[in-house]
């Protein structure tokens, strides 16, 4: 191999190399300043969560009013109709008002809430 040729090559893969090397910092930089980080306004808000109910048929409620109910129409007619005609109303009576009671429980918590800021 010639000796011109040997130095040409030594001399082109040093250009190469600086090239590569200037280009390759030079993107870095770009790529550098051109990361924006967004920013963002966090707050604290509390949250009312419904609550699961243990007893989604609402059995206790209706057990307790028809047994409220059947003792109290046994003491206002002293019969057996009056007795269960009072057990029926407070059957109903109770499973409303456990119906309400479910409906009105909950939990609050607290959530983390970010916003961006323009």
């Amino acid at each position: 191999m010639k000796q011109s040729t040997l130095v040409g090559i030594v001399f082109g893969v040093g250009i190469a190399t600086t090239v590569a090397g200037v280009a390759g910092y030079s993107m870095r930089d770009k790529t550098d300043a051109s990361i924006v980080i967004a920013q963002q306004h966090c707050y604290d808000v509390e949250v009312d969560h419904a609550t699961e109910p243990r007893d989604e048929n609402k059995i206790a409620g209706t057990v307790a009013g028809a047994l409220v109910g059947g003792a109290v129409g046994k003491d206002v007619g002293d019969s057996d109709l009056t007795t269960a005609a009072g057990a029926a109303v407070g059957a109903i009576a109770g499973n409303k008002a456990q119906e309400a009671f479910q409906d009105n429980r909950t939990t609050t918590m607290t959530e983390r809430r970010c916003d961006p800021v323009r």
